[in-house]
């Protein structure tokens, strides 16, 4: 298995050694699987010193108990695994007893809490009326998100409230992503962005010199490709019964964005989809996009890599169209363009933040504007100065002709927004231009945008 390179989270290392100055803690780390939470807290234990890491399995709790203190042992505190300990908490008791000031990693500790629940009580009963007294920080991990929910983080749980650092590990930006391509043109860039998403594990596969396409075939289309089962292997880690979920996520995949439209597309009742909306939701695989000057947001589908796999895999692969990891199909190149596009337009927000945060932008609210079949990708509001930028979203090359046509769709459009008293910014967001700017837009084309050029 390759070694993710350790990218970006600068944020998530600056908050670890907070909670590291500040121990004895407890702090949770918990996200979807392949996302770096494991290459995080080892980078950061390397940067300590004092850590003590475990790798939970999903094994009955004598086999945890022992491997723990196994691990322990092998960390130098000698002869504590001789021992037989009875409970979680007594483990952690006895090494609180035994070292000064440390930290100890549980890696996976959702593996072990499905297989035993009782170890988050154990815990829990630690965490009360030892920690406090020692100098330990203790770190628990987990990838099964739902199982984090439900036993370590959510209301209820028997952990909830008492880690004082909590952190959830989201998806690689854009620009995060870039670093792993050195040989690519930013154009391929976001092809890869939108095909892998920000998982650093999926970008680690691929090998030097690889164009998108080829990544495509390799490693998710081809019948032996490392990638082709991970979609459905991650909704049957999260879900018992994963197939009601799959049926709403191949609906949103499909164009159905509101909890009616789903309902209709798989024959569930309303109500009962917008349960498993939020169930979605909640373990970061769905979001409801916000429409500006409206209650009602759109679904999509916020892992980037489940979008990609309904949207182009899933298709070809139940269609039993098949794949080498050396050619790739006209219609899987065709839909991987047009899930590209799509992706360009989330692409084009975090640029439209960028701006924001360089200075260069100033809003208040941004978001996309669907109103009476009128539709504008982003609208971004600064109150202040009563100023709204509207930006078209195109994953095209364009030039001086058709920009000017969209600034003139743009215009038009912006006479459907509830703005009175704004003046309006236009901007259009294409892969590239030619030609002379517009007096009346702005134009960026992705070669403007904070991504990695290509080593000479």
């Amino acid at each position: 298995m390759p070694v993710t390179r350790f990218i970006d989270r600068d944020e998530e290392l600056r908050a670890l050694d907070d909670a590291w100055r500040s121990r004895p803690c407890l702090a949770v780390i918990y996200g979807r699987r392949r996302i770096g939470k494991t290459r995080l807290v080892l980078e950061w234990c390397s940067r300590i010193g004092s850590c003590i890491y475990y790798n939970a399995v999903p094994a009955k709790h004598e086999v945890n108990l022992r491997e723990l203190a196994r691990a322990i042992e092998e960390a130098g505190i000698r002869g504590f695994s001789r021992a037989r300990y009875e409970s979680l908490d007594a483990l952690l008791e006895a090494l609180a007893y035994r070292v000064g000031s440390c930290a100890l990693v549980i890696d996976e500790f959702s593996y072990w809490v499905r297989a035993e629940p009782r170890a988050a009580g154990e815990l829990q009963r630690f965490v009360d009326h030892v920690l406090g007294k020692t100098r330990m920080m203790l770190v628990i991990v987990g990838s099964l998100v739902s199982v984090m929910h439900r036993s370590v983080v959510g209301g209820g749980a028997p952990l909830y409230g008492r880690a004082r650092y909590r952190m959830r590990i989201e998806e690689l930006s854009p620009w995060s992503v870039a670093e792993f391509y050195p040989w690519l043109e930013p154009e391929d860039v976001v092809r890869m962005y939108a095909l892998f998403g920000g998982v650093p594990h999926y970008h680690s596969l691929v090998e030097y010199s690889w164009r998108p396409l080829e990544a495509l075939a390799k490693l998710v289309l081809a019948p032996t490709a490392p990638l082709r089962d991970e979609a459905l292997f991650i909704l049957r880690e999260e879900f018992r019964e994963p197939s009601t979920y799959y049926s709403v996520l191949r609906a949103i995949a499909q164009g159905c964005t509101s909890p009616s439209s789903i309902a209709s597309s798989i024959g569930v009742h309303r109500q009962h989809v917008s349960k498993y909306l939020a169930v979605l939701e909640s373990l970061g695989l769905v979001e409801r996009e916000k429409v500006l000057f409206s209650k009602r947001g759109a679904y999509r589908i916020r892992d980037k890599f489940l979008a990609m796999w309904f949207r182009v895999a899933e298709p070809l692969i139940t269609m039993g169209i098949e794949v080498s990891d050396a050619d790739l199909p006209s219609a899987a190149a065709s839909s991987f363009e047009a899930h590209v596009a799509h992706t360009f337009e989330e692409v084009a927000m975090h640029y439209m933040r960028w701006l924001r945060r360089s200075g260069a932008l100033a809003f208040d609210e941004i978001g996309r504007f669907v109103h009476k079949g009128v539709e504008i990708d982003i609208v971004a509001l600064d109150r202040g100065k009563r100023v709204a930028h509207l930006v078209e979203v195109k994953w095209s090359d364009l030039d001086e002709r058709d920009a000017t046509r969209i600034a003139r769709d743009l215009e038009a459009k912006a006479r459907h927004l509830p703005i009175e008293g704004y003046s309006t910014r236009l901007h259009i967001v294409c892969r590239s231009f030619s030609g002379e700017r517009l007096d009346n837009a702005s134009i960026h084309t992705v070669r403007d945008m904070p991504l990695s050029k290509p080593r000479k």
